[in-house]
C-alpha cells in the first residue's frame, strides 16, 4: 500500500471519525493508525530538515523564528518560493506499508470495515469515502 505523506492526517482522521468499530476491528484500525503516526513523525523530521536547509538559523543551528508586528510568528525563510516547492514535493512523496505477514491481517480487517460500512455517503463525504476505499483497494489479497 502506497500513501503520500501529505495524506496521513486525512486518512487517520477519516478512519477515526467515520467508522464505529469495536473489538478486533477497532484494534486493527488503531494498529493501522499507529503506523500512520510513525510516518507522521517521520514527516515532521523531514519538515524540520527542510526548514534548516531553507531558513536563517539561530545560534544553536535551529530555524530562526521572526515576529512581524500584527502577524503570527513565522520561520525566517530565505526564499519562500523554493521552500514551498520543496515542502510540496515532500508532501507528495509516498511511503509503503508492506502487505507482509505482520500487516496483512490488519490491512484486510480495515478494508473489510470500510467495505461493510453501512453509511450511505453523499457529497464531499462520498468523495472522501471513495478516496479511503481506493487506498485499501491497493491490497492484493
Amino acid at each position: 500500500m502506497r500513501i503520500k505523506y501529505g495524506e496521513i492526517a486525512f486518512y487517520s482522521k477519516w478512519l477515526m471519525n467515520h467508522l464505529s468499530l469495536a473489538g478486533k476491528q477497532s484494534r486493527m484500525r488503531m494498529k493501522f493508525i499507529e503506523l500512520l503516526v510513525v510516518k507522521s513523525e517521520e514527516l515532521g523530521k523531514y519538515h524540520v530538515q527542510l526548514l534548516k536547509e531553507h531558513c536563517h538559523l539561530d545560534e544553536e543551528g535551529n530555524p530562526r523564528i521572526v515576529e512581524v508586528e500584527g502577524e503570527q510568528a513565522r520561520y525566517d525563510v530565505v526564499d519562500s518560493v523554493v521552500f514551498e516547492r520543496d515542502f510540496k514535493e515532500l508532501l507528495e512523496e509516498e511511503f509503503h506499508i508492506e502487505e507482509n505477514e505482520e500487516n496483512l491481517e490488519m490491512l484486510l480487517s480495515v478494508r473489510q470495515s470500510i467495505e461493510n460500512c453501512p453509511t450511505a455517503w453523499s457529497g464531499d463525504q462520498a468523495l472522501e469515502y471513495e478516496m479511503v476505499a481506493k487506498l485499501f483497494d491497493q491490497i492484493r489479497n
